[in-house]
């Protein structure tokens, strides 16, 4: 069998044919590209406010601090690949049972509710469950840290004139914490950030209340309550 080229006219036709055939059928002429779901992050640094609903937890004696919404505002260094260092400060505007042993040592008195100004300095340690980078604009993480907090607020009339052994005193003590969440990278520099926290505080109990009888009720020497919150905030990257 002999093949047989095109010449002429019809060797034009076939060439314009071939150098056409990209254009016209552009899919076939680029390769098929995936865009990736990941996106690195950029810049090292992020600063920024939240506010988060805070359930409470009183403890057994029902000494500590009760629920309320607190404010914060938190700055973030990244340390390279997965990990972050943050630092945090919060306020909660709260409220906290004022109780104390009846005259007769038997009870205990409910003497009346005091205004709690609850407020935390911490220090946490942030590992990206996506190292540097975001899967479709989100990068979850968990934290764990500690600090100090303590309550800022003065005591009530009712409590004033009892003894040391008797009234109750929140902080400063330890604070340990442990959570996780997700940023949301809505731009090159704006996040909008979601988090799960639970804070760990002592609870001391008046020495007072270690010597009612178990009529009384339980009494524990101190505590360690665990006290969750939901927040949300935005934070600026640079």
């Amino acid at each position: 069998m002999t093949l047989r080229f095109p010449r002429g006219p019809g060797l034009v036709a076939a060439s314009l044919a071939l150098m056409m055939a990209p254009t016209v059928f552009p899919a076939d002429a680029e390769a098929q590209s995936v865009r990736s779901p990941y996106r690195f992050i950029e810049g090292r640094h992020e600063a920024g406010v939240f506010v988060a609903q805070v359930p409470g937890n009183r403890g057994v004696m029902e000494l500590g601090p009760g629920d309320g919404v607190q404010f914060g505002a938190r700055y973030g260094l990244e340390l390279g690949g997965p990990f972050a260092v943050e630092f945090a400060g919060f306020l909660l505007p709260t409220d906290r049972h004022v109780r104390a042993p009846s005259e007769s040592g038997e009870s205990i008195e409910e003497l009346g509710v005091a205004d709690a100004l609850v407020g935390g300095l911490d220090g946490r340690l942030r590992f990206t469950l996506t190292g540097p980078r975001t899967w479709y604009r989100l990068a979850p993480f968990v934290v764990a840290g500690g600090g100090v907090v303590g309550n800022l607020s003065g005591r009530i009339e009712e409590e004033a004139d009892l003894p040391s052994e008797v009234r109750f005193d929140f902080g400063p003590s330890f604070l340990g914490i442990l959570g996780g969440g997700t940023r949301i990278v809505l731009t090159d520099h704006l996040v909008l950030r979601v988090d799960a926290t639970a804070h760990f505080w002592k609870l001391g109990t008046p020495q007072a209340f270690l010597n009612l009888p178990e009529s009384a009720g339980t009494v524990v020497q101190q505590q360690w309550p665990a006290v969750g919150g939901f927040s949300a905030g935005l934070s600026w990257r640079f």
